[in-house]
């Protein structure tokens, strides 16, 4: 499959400092031009301090309004509070540097250089040149903005493309290891020797979880009723296994069914529980599935860990939670407590 390829975007700091350097010389082009043409009293020296002051001004105002409209995080100085993700909050401070830049620059300007038109005239062409920057500055930076927010979302993507392929390595390895398969055969054995109709029962539903694990891998989310019917599936496996020595209980409320996980979310806790835990007549195993809260499920199994631990790959924890990472703000929660390992894994809304 051929990957796209992502273009690095400069650091934030650095784009904004070349950015304003740029947009200055462009401003600073046009009064060049006039500068070189005009005759006036004044000296050349004089001349070029006052335009190196307007090109300093210029500088100033591109740098001020390029930090402002490209930073992402909160920002709090006492009682002055700064959020980039409220737009009217955005706006109201945007109008307010530009107001202060008006009222500052020019009074400073005039105590500092005698103006080459008239006063009144020279108060409008400066205003006027101040909104334009301000106006190409704020435009660009909404560009800017959209450039890392394209390549964050590529990004992310391809994180959890990744992690996707990864998790379903890993369950598809640990449906088809040698170990599975060896005792999903010898189950299939035993019930053909002592019940044909549930041999082929447990077939089909080897066939189902096979089938569910390659169509999931086509989705970044599933709804919670799809991965309980696909858990209802595999947990019937576990139990024409185990039998009566395994225990399964699931507590999930109605409007929890229309939430969304990422595939395979439950039966890897499910099957983490039974693959490392002792199951015997002497020690059955209960695994509990329960909601934890409205939008948080919580998988649980005493700990009755095996003298001769199976092999894994450590993948499934760790994979779920970063795909949780890269789909929501949300994260899974690993417990042990009092003889209990508990898991709670969020259950999101749409495109939470």
């Amino acid at each position: 499959m051929k990957s796209s390829r992502i273009y690095q975007v400069p650091s934030k700091t650095k784009l904004i400092v070349i950015t304003a350097l740029a947009i200055t010389i462009l401003f600073s082009l046009p009064r060049l031009a006039i500068f070189r043409h005009m005759k006036y009293s004044l000296n050349m020296d004089f001349r070029f301090y006052e335009f190196m002051a307007r090109s300093l001004y210029s500088y100033i105002v591109a740098i001020a309004f390029l930090a402002l409209n490209l930073c992402s995080r909160k920002l709090i100085w006492g009682p002055i509070v700064y959020d980039p993700a409220n737009h009217y909050q955005k706006v109201i401070y945007n109008v307010m540097l530009l107001a202060i830049f008006y009222i500052v620059l020019v009074p400073i300007h005039l105590e500092l250089f005698e103006p080459y038109l008239q006063e009144r005239l020279f108060r409008f062409f400066f205003n006027l040149h101040l909104f334009l920057e301000f106006m190409l500055t704020v435009l660009i930076s909404h560009i800017y903005r959209l450039v890392f927010y394209n390549q964050q979302i590529k990004l992310a993507n391809e994180a959890l493309l990744k992690v996707n392929a990864e998790t379903r390595y890993e369950v598809l390895m640990n449906q088809v290891n040698p170990h599975f398969l060896f005792n999903s055969f010898n189950t299939i054995n035993a019930l053909i020797n002592s019940n044909k109709e549930e041999a082929v029962n447990f077939v089909n539903n080897l066939s189902d979880v096979y089938r569910y694990v390659l169509e999931s891998s086509k989705k970044n989310l599933v709804t919670v009723a799809e991965e309980m019917e696909f858990v209802h599936i595999y947990v019937k496996m576990l139990k024409a296994r185990y039998g009566s020595k395994l225990t399964i209980e699931f507590d999930i409320d109605d409007h929890a069914y229309d939430l969304l996980i990422p595939p395979l979310a439950i039966q890897i806790l499910i099957e983490n529980a039974a693959k490392h835990n002792v199951i015997s007549t002497k020690l059955p195993l209960t695994i509990s599935a329960f909601m934890t809260d409205e939008t948080t499920l919580t998988v649980t199994n005493p700990i009755q860990e095996k003298l001769m631990r199976q092999p894994s790959t450590g993948i499934g924890l760790s994979n779920l939670d970063e795909r949780y990472t890269h789909l929501s703000d949300r994260y899974i929660v690993i417990c042990k407590k009092d003889q209990q390992f508990m898991v709670t894994i969020p259950l999101l809304k749409n495109m939470e």
